[in-house]
């Protein structure tokens, strides 16, 4: 399974630490100085969230410069960098408050210092050196150093490669005059824009789990010549997207989800599937439904939180082709319960969508009933699979499952127990199987077999003649 960006999920900030010394914007309220402004529903997101504050005076300042330290700062907090390297930069002392959080950077491995062993932290980030930092931090390819922009020219050349890397991948846009701006300041809101988008492509981001990335330190120096920051023009509206989070005009349309609903609901998985009106990823949550609950904002379920702020029973991300079906499996349920999934979709520029809810309610529990069915390690020909069903000292039940390409009709329960296709055309090994379980103990059942880059589907019922389970189902997706 591969790792989950836990760091965005457990990096909270308090609203008054956000980037400097800042104060509270309320929720309740659109502070004057971001209505109209291009990415003013991705800022107020973040505000009525608690991931981001404003200052004493009511405003959010959503084009003034960030600082090199201050954006080390959030990388680092929601990203959950925590382990430290030695800083030798002669303008980092130990007393310097954002001393730490460089060191955590450069131990990270997506930013270094300048040719003179400085890493000037109180000035401006340059939109090329954010760039830069955005490729280490996200691996990105940078071989390609050839960018539409018309100042292309004005990119240092040790920036190029990773300039046309994170505008490729819409992570950092360019102005509507078809410029880059390479030595322009990063905005505040150009820099929740990137960090925002960032989450899409982070190495070892993808379904289940809540593993804190380890990130490989290779503090290699970013800039190898000195470049000189530039302030944007007061007043400006920030012109470039920054993220692609609002483009410069203003005038973006939200992603859309159409067609949510589950399919298969079993005691204790269940699948959902949807529609999504943009090719990017769907973030989900799921959580126990009462009619008090308060659904969770868009920006807490990309972080697979539900609106307390704490993380749902199960939670993941799956990648969405515009106006293609998806579909994921939830697992962890309870039998006999009523769940409410939480869903939004992102696109390609980190723009959420509003939040879609699924209720459903699981089966009630047999004789015997399946306890755990949740993958687990997932390789390019093979995955694991676990099960567990019954109690410790129980009576031994047929357990029968089935592997289906994803995208084929479900079996019912009485062809599944056959080892049986949604046609009747019988299975053989590796496509189904009779496991020995004890009852209570967890079971791994490795499957083989599989084509890589493929989605599945694994049917599974237990008991035999007329008294079957329900059926139960998840979803692997081979490397």
């Amino acid at each position: 399974m591969k790792k989950k960006l836990r760091g965005l999920m457990t990096g909270v900030l308090g609203v008054s630490m956000l980037l400097g010394s800042l104060g509270s914007v309320s929720a309740a309220s659109v502070p004057k100085d971001i209505q109209g402004h291009w990415a003013q529903a991705q800022l107020q997101e973040w505000l009525d969230s608690g991931y981001l504050g404003g200052y004493p005076d009511g405003t959010v300042k959503p084009n003034k410069a960030i600082t090199r330290g201050e954006y080390v700062t959030l990388v680092n907090r929601l990203f959950g960098f925590k382990e430290k390297a030695t800083v030798s930069f002669k303008d980092m002392k130990s007393t310097n408050w954002n001393y730490s959080e460089v060191a955590k950077a450069v131990e990270a491995g997506y930013i270094g210092g300048y040719e003179d062993n400085t890493f000037r932290p109180n000035s401006p980030l340059t939109r090329q050196e954010a760039a830069v930092m955005a490729a280490k931090l996200l691996k990105l390819s940078t071989n390609s150093t050839t960018s539409k922009f018309k100042d292309n020219a004005q990119i240092a050349a040790w920036a190029k490669g990773a300039v046309a890397a994170a505008a490729d991948k819409k992570i950092i846009n360019g102005y509507p005059d078809g410029t880059f701006g390479p030595k322009r300041s990063l905005t505040r809101a150009e820099a929740v824009g990137i960090i925002n988008t960032s989450v899409i492509y982070y190495p070892g981001s993808g379904t289940g789990g809540g593993v804190i990335p380890t990130p490989t330190p290779t503090a290699t120096p970013t800039p190898t010549a000195t470049p000189t920051p530039t302030t944007a023009p007061g007043g400006s509206t920030g012109g470039g997207s920054g993220g692609g989070s609002g483009g410069g005009d203003g005038n973006e349309t939200k992603p859309t989800v159409s067609g949510a609903t589950y399919g298969n609901v079993g005691s204790v998985t269940a699948d959902i599937y949807l529609t999504s009106s943009v090719t990017g990823a769907v973030y989900y949550v799921v959580a126990p439904y009462t009619a008090n609950v308060n659904v969770p904002s868009a920006l807490q379920v990309e972080k697979g939180q539900i609106s307390d702020g704490t993380a749902g029973v199960h939670h993941g991300s799956a990648a969405t082709v515009a106006n293609t079906k998806v579909t994921f499996s939830v697992y962890g349920l309870n039998s006999g319960t009523e769940y409410a999934t939480y869903i939004a979709v992102a696109d390609a520029s980190g723009k959420l969508s509003d939040v879609t809810t699924v209720r459903l309610t699981t089966a009630q529990a047999t004789t015997n009933p399946v306890a755990l069915f949740e993958p687990g390690q997932v390789g390019t020909v093979t995955a694991d699979v676990y099960i567990q069903y019954g109690v410790p000292g129980g009576t031994t039940t047929p357990v029968r499952y089935v592997v289906l390409p994803a995208n084929e009709k479900a079996p019912s329960a009485a062809q599944i127990a056959a080892g049986q296709d949604s046609t009747g055309a019988a299975l053989n090994a590796p496509w189904t199987g009779t496991p020995s379980i004890t009852p209570g103990v967890k079971y791994t059942q490795t499957l083989t077999g599989l084509t890589a880059n493929t989605a599945y589907k694994v049917y599974l019922v237990t008991g035999s003649g007329t008294q079957l389970s329900s059926v139960e189902i998840i979803q692997i997706h081979t490397k």
